[in-house]
C-alpha cells in the first residue's frame, strides 16, 4: 500500500532518508498527559522517510516577511491505534519548523497531513501552524473513480517548481480538492490552483479573497451545516411536541438546501 503511494508520488530517490525518529523528541513541546498517552501507546514507528531541500532536488528556498519554506520533510507515522490520529498530527506538525508531509499509516490504508506555517510574528526565531489540512483514511490498492484520480494527481511532477512555496501549497490544495470530491463525488482543482505561477503572483497582488481560500471557505462552511444538520435530525427524532417538531423539520430543510448549495459550487 505504501509502495504505491510512494509509486504514485515519484519522489526521486536523490531525496531519499529513511531515518526513524524517538518519540522523546516530541516530548521537548508543552504537552498534556492524553498527549503523552497518544504518542506512548497509538504510535509504533516514526521514519523519516524523504527529504526535499536544495541539494536532492531543483526546488528553490523561499523566504518572505511571513514564511520559511527552505525544504520538506515526508514523514511515515506508523500507528498501533488509529484513534487519535489528528491531535497526533498537530503535535509533530508542531514540532517540525519546516512544511512536512505526514503519512499516517494503519492497517492497508493510509492518510495524508500537511500544516501551512508561518514565522511568529512576536519572536522571529519560532514558526507557528496556522492551518492543518488532512485526509480521510484511504485505501491506494483499492482506489477508484475520484480517489483513483486523485492519487494520480497527487504526483510532484504535477507540482510547481518555483519554489518550496508553491511546491507545498500544490500539495494542501490537492487535499482540499480530494476532501471537496467527498461531498460532491468528484475530483477537481479549482481554476486558480491550475494557473500557472504568473497568474498566481497577479492575483497575489490584489487584496481580495483567492479562489482556493474561498474554497477552503465553504468546505468548512459545508462540514459546520452537516454536523448542525445532523444533530438536529437526532433532535427532532426524539421531539414529542408538534410545533417544535415542525420548526425543527424547518431548520433540517434550510440546512440541506444550503449543504446542497455550497455541494453545487466545490
Amino acid at each position: 500500500m505504501l509502495n504505491l503511494l510512494y509509486e504514485k508520488l515519484k519522489i526521486p530517490e536523490s531525496c531519499y532518508l529513511s531515518r526513524k525518529i524517538f518519540k522523546k523528541h516530541f516530548y521537548e513541546l508543552d504537552l498534556n498527559a492524553t498527549d503523552k498517552k497518544a504518542l506512548s501507546q497509538d504510535i509504533e514507528k516514526i521514519t523519516w522517510a524523504y527529504t526535499l531541500k536544495p541539494e536532492t532536488i531543483n526546488i528553490s528556498q523561499y523566504t518572505d516577511a511571513e514564511r520559511e519554506y527552505l525544504e520538506i520533510a515526508v514523514i511515515e507515522v506508523l500507528l498501533k491505534s488509529p484513534k487519535r490520529r489528528k491531535r497526533i498530527g498537530e503535535i509533530i506538525q508542531r514540532a517540525i519548523p519546516y512544511p512536512v508531509l505526514l503519512i499516517f499509516v494503519h492497517a492497508d490504508e493510509a492518510a495524508l497531513n500537511v500544516a501551512e506555517k508561518r514565522i511568529n510574528r512576536s519572536d522571529s526565531s519560532k514558526i507557528m501552524v496556522e492551518e492543518v489540512h488532512e485526509t480521510a483514511w484511504l485505501a491506494p490498492e483499492k482506489a477508484d473513480d475520484w480517489l483513483h484520480e486523485f492519487l494520480n494527481d497527487f504526483c510532484i511532477t504535477n507540482f510547481s517548481f518555483h519554489n518550496f512555496y508553491d511546491f507545498y501549497q500544490d500539495m494542501v490544495q490537492r487535499i482540499i480538492a480530494l476532501n471537496c470530491a467527498i461531498h460532491t463525488g468528484r475530483y477537481h482543482l479549482s481554476r486558480n490552483d491550475q494557473g500557472c505561477q504568473e497568474t498566481r503572483e497577479k492575483a497575489a497582488a490584489f487584496v481580495v479573497p483567492s479562489e482556493t481560500s474561498s474554497r477552503l471557505e465553504m468546505l468548512q462552511e459545508l462540514e459546520k451545516l452537516q454536523q448542525e444538520r445532523d444533530e438536529t435530525c437526532n433532535q427532532a427524532k426524539k421531539e414529542k411536541n408538534l410545533g417544535t417538531q415542525v420548526q425543527l423539520n424547518t431548520r433540517i430543510k434550510q440546512l440541506t438546501d444550503r449543504i446542497e448549495a455550497i455541494r453545487a459550487e466545490l
